[in-house]
């Protein structure tokens, strides 16, 4: 439909330029040309997108492959350290919760227990 339009934009403005049209009619005659909204762009996430914590405990927090103390331990956070949060799963209670920080920005498997963690900025959401 869009190409109808230009076609015959086109085909007005040969006969204009020949002078084969009136100037006020042939103008006024010419449909405006709809406009096609642009999509909408897809979000794009970014590492400000993502929740802030900070390591509450006293020692090194360890940061885990699993949301289990069992799984293998990746490396460590120390006290007061700030990261990136991604999201939060069920995993191993520890103290009163069962919920694990899955990292932002690292690898898709590190795994921070919740009850060492404050969330400083942001909203953490459900992995």
């Amino acid at each position: 439909m869009k190409q109808t339009h230009r076609l015959a934009t086109v085909v007005l403005a040969a006969a204009l330029g020949a002078g084969l049209a009136g100037e006020g009619a042939a103008l006024a005659s010419i449909p405006p040309e709809p406009s096609v909204p642009a999509a909408p762009a897809r979000p794009q996430v970014a590492i400000d997108q993502y929740a802030t914590g900070k390591v509450i405990s006293h020692t090194r927090l360890a940061v885990r492959s699993r949301p289990t103390t069992h799984s293998k331990r990746q490396y460590w956070l120390k006290p007061g350290q700030k990261f990136q949060i991604k999201c939060w799963t069920r995993g191993q209670r520890i103290g009163d919760t069962r919920v694990w920080y899955r990292m932002g920005y690292s690898s898709p498997k590190d795994y921070v227990t919740a009850y060492y963690v404050k969330i400083i900025k942001g909203r953490v959401h459900r992995c």
